[in-house]
């Protein structure tokens, strides 16, 4: 088949059969700068039967961090988040939150029409705040966007101590320690 050749991508890889020889490259990815595909040409060579390449996205995903989940809520600050697959295996860096609440996952994949899923999940959160760590997803349509995420104190939980012996008669002082397992 003479060029050009177009391989369907599919899950991060595609495949097709390629004549020996010197292509230019170009991307056509929906929610990517397809002008930033790495590299941008390529020599096909008998004995070498697979190609890496990049492209790089623009968009900017924040996170807002509050213990209400709300624009004027509380801000917290240490929680932190993964990008992933759908799957929810993990890449890149950790992002954590900082003064005012917002995390920042810079370069993803947005577009008016046609943009990938994003995903990501809480890994992490400061203090007595809890979180929610299940997969979460979203497309963008605009090249900034920012998402309230609440990070609520943990709930205030009365605890009892009683002589195993007498019921009902409270021990007058001694602590409970609880330890994570």
């Amino acid at each position: 088949m003479p060029s050009p050749y177009v391989v369907n991508i599919i899950d991060g890889e595609g495949s097709s059969r390629i004549l020996n020889g010197s292509y230019a490259v170009t991307a056509d990815v929906g929610g990517y700068d397809n002008a930033s595909i790495n590299p941008d040409s390529q020599v096909i060579s008998a004995g070498t039967d697979t190609y890496d390449f990049l492209v790089a996205a623009t968009g900017s995903l924040t996170l807002h961090v509050t213990e209400e989940g709300t624009s004027g809520g509380t801000a917290v600050v240490g929680a932190t988040f993964v990008r992933c697959d759908s799957g929810g295996t993990a890449y890149g860096d950790p992002i954590v939150s900082v003064a005012g609440g917002n995390a920042e996952f810079p370069f993803v994949p947005f577009a008016a029409s046609g943009a990938p899923t994003i995903y990501y999940r809480q890994t992490l959160s400061v203090g007595d705040h809890e979180f929610d760590g299940s997969l979460k997803n979203l497309t963008m349509s605009t090249s900034t966007e920012t998402v309230e995420v609440a990070n609520p104190l943990a709930a205030l939980r009365t605890i009892n101590l009683t002589d195993a012996n007498y019921e009902g008669l409270p021990i007058e002082t001694g602590d409970l320690t609880f330890t994570a397992n």
